[in-house]
């Protein structure tokens, strides 16, 4: 079942169908749950992007989940062993290969142009498949966490995205170039599974569900505050580029912009725009997400970002020889990167786990993550021989122990692991938010005096008490 924004909705359509859920609701804390009208019905909180990949390999029977998740997962791996069963009809949605407003893309000379374009998304399986179909001739897909729509045009200059409607879509300061496919939540199965076992008394119950006169959970839901998207006219090139945190991260980024001085306008969680405006001459500020920022510097599309220093590590660890490099720690957003195992595991350290693994009892073992690359890199450096790293989107706890044996994770406390029976068997790094920057900036004369001035008022900042 999906936590996040489906929750409630999902909540409702359970309730109706009967199954009796009784903890699954927003303020809940606990990830795993008893149907009380069908006792041998367990249940997990998924993020809903990874709910797809774990009925398809088999971890579930059934899922719920909005089906372009679904058809990302098909477009990658079209022979995966999952499918769709019933419509849901709630979060109504359609995915879009767009472009800016500010450009003169047309879909009549997209197919046409000899250089390469830029595609960035959540999708890149769907968008492959699209740049494919329209027969473009060259493209490069950059795959992000999120914030899509932010990148075009100065970073990209096309988006595949998804937004409820084209009115959506164009209040984004964006337009359709092509509609992709339709998005809604459903239910989907394990094709053997569903094909190997009896689940006559639910299938009955989602059928059912499908005849009811009233459906309180495909009730319009309110639309969402709108993020702002206002193109910034073209900035002078001696300008430097700042990336700042959406999401979780925004709040403390705020707080701490407070104490530099920086007047900021629109970057209040009230007001948001994916484009701010502040005080500080020759910078443009762009807000997007921090695991997303040590790429994008990579790539050369930000000179500076405000990012954790866990994402920072991940990305250096795949790129060894990339040009980003921390610039300023700034002391805020301090979590700890652990490794975990469920409390049942008799293992008190990574040692113990090697020396089960070489008694064949966690062979391969498997380790969920958001962390692939610190995940990779931690278990080669501690010489464990055979694992298999599981990449997540989040709700990472939930897969101990029957879907992972370990977990690479953060933790601010270790209360949210400790509750579900979690233990932490060793901590490989702190991490705070830190100020990133591209060396090769640095070495740019029209930019150098500008970056320098701007890490000199955030290691100020940061040494403020």
């Amino acid at each position: 079942m999906p936590k996040g924004k489906l929750l409630a909705r999902t909540s409702e359509f359970l309730t109706a169908t009967g199954l009796g859920f009784d903890d699954y609701n927003s303020k809940t804390r606990i990830y795993r749950m008893q149907s009380q009208t069908l006792p041998a019905l367990t249940a997990k909180m998924l993020n809903e992007r990874d709910i797809p990949v774990q009925v398809a390999i088999g971890n579930y029977d059934f899922g719920i989940c909005t089906s372009d998740w679904l058809q990302e997962l098909q477009a990658r791996y079209p022979a995966s062993r999952v499918l769709k069963i019933a419509d849901l009809s709630y979060d109504l949605s359609s995915i879009y290969l767009a472009c800016s407003e500010a450009s003169n893309i047309s879909p009549q000379d997209i197919s046409g142009r000899p250089a390469a374009w830029r595609i960035v998304t959540e999708y890149p399986a769907l968008a492959e498949a699209t740049a494919c179909k329209m027969r473009l001739k060259r493209f490069r897909i950059f795959p992000c966490w999120g914030s899509t729509e932010a990148y075009p045009p100065e970073n990209a200059d096309l988006c595949v995205l998804r937004v409820r409607d084209e009115k959506a879509l164009r209040s984004l300061n964006l337009k359709p170039l092509s509609k992709i496919c339709d998005s809604n939540a459903c239910i989907i199965a394990n094709s053997d599974s569903i094909q190997d076992n009896d689940f006559s008394s639910l299938l009955k119950r989602f059928a059912l569900s499908q005849k009811m006169k009233d459906k309180p959970w495909q009730v319009p839901e309110k639309a969402l505050a709108a993020i702002s998207n206002d193109f910034i006219a073209r900035a002078p090139a001696d300008n430097i580029w700042l990336a700042l945190a959406d999401g979780h991260q925004q709040i403390h980024t705020a707080a701490f912009l407070e104490k530099t001085g920086i007047k900021l306008v629109g970057y209040a969680k009230d007001n948001m725009q994916r484009r701010p405006s502040s005080s500080l001459a020759g910078v443009n500020i762009k807000v997007i997400r921090p695991q997303d920022m040590p790429q994008q510097v990579a790539n050369g599309n930000f000179d500076l970002a405000v990012t954790g220093k866990d994402w920072l590590l991940d990305h250096l660890y795949q790129f060894p020889s990339s040009p980003v490099t921390e610039l300023a720690d700034l002391g805020f957003g301090r979590v700890r990167i652990v490794a975990v195992v469920s409390e049942e595991v008799p293992a008190d350290s990574i040692d113990s786990i090697r020396e089960l693994i070489s008694r064949g009892k966690m062979a391969p073992l498997r380790i969920a993550t958001e962390y692939v690359n610190i995940a990779d890199k931690y278990l080669r450096d501690r010489h464990i021989a055979r694992y298999r790293v599981i990449p997540t989107w989040g709700a990472t706890e939930v897969y101990l122990p029957e879907d992972a044996d370990m977990l690479i994770e953060n933790t601010e406390t270790g209360q949210t692991l400790a509750r579900h029976k979690l233990k932490i068997i060793d901590t490989l790094f702190e991490s705070t938010a830190c100020l990133i920057g591209n060396r090769r900036s640095l070495e740019l004369p029209f930019k150098k005096a500008k970056i320098e001035r701007l890490v000199k008022i955030f290691r100020e900042a940061a040494g403020k008490k």
